[in-house]
């Protein structure tokens, strides 16, 4: 048994630094840390105005981070930020064309590598190597829940 646990987390192992991989290559085409890609990526799903005060409660930040983070954005040109005509004190921010531009890019790219990574696997095995992934992850999920309602 105690083989098992050990290849199942040499596995998880690897799957967590393939995933940092991919973020990382994300972050570098676009040149940007993590949170920058992060709030570009939330602010292309919404696709309107949302003020700065949200955005820090969305991301989980403070508003003085969630502020650094879009001057960054504005300088590139990925975002704008504009006072509210509804409360003069507030202010909100836009993804530009250019953002959804280059988060569009990113998502491409990221279907780009599934692509090849799926012309990798054995020939005729793509759904079952995913039906059997889907069962780890629900495995998985499952087991943390346990693990951290117990924390609670």
């Amino acid at each position: 048994m105690e083989k098992i646990v050990a290849k199942y987390a040499n596995l998880s192992k690897e799957l967590y630094n393939l995933c940092s991989k991919k973020e990382l290559i994300r972050r570098k085409c676009l040149s940007l840390g993590r949170m920058e890609c992060d709030l570009l990526n939330y602010l292309n799903t919404i696709d309107k105005a949302v003020c700065m005060n949200d955005l820090s409660i969305e991301m989980k930040v403070s508003h003085s981070r969630i502020t650094r983070i879009i001057d960054t954005l504005v300088r590139k040109k990925l975002v704008k930020r504009f006072p509210s005509k509804k409360d003069r004190r507030s202010w909100l921010a836009e993804i530009t064309e250019k953002g959804k531009k280059a988060n569009q890019q990113t998502i491409l790219d990221f279907m780009n590598i599934q692509n090849d990574l799926i012309s990798r696997l054995p020939e005729g095995k793509a759904n079952d190597i995913y039906e059997c992934m889907l069962v780890y992850i629900e495995a998985y999920r499952a087991a943390l829940k346990e693990k951290e309602d117990k924390l609670r």
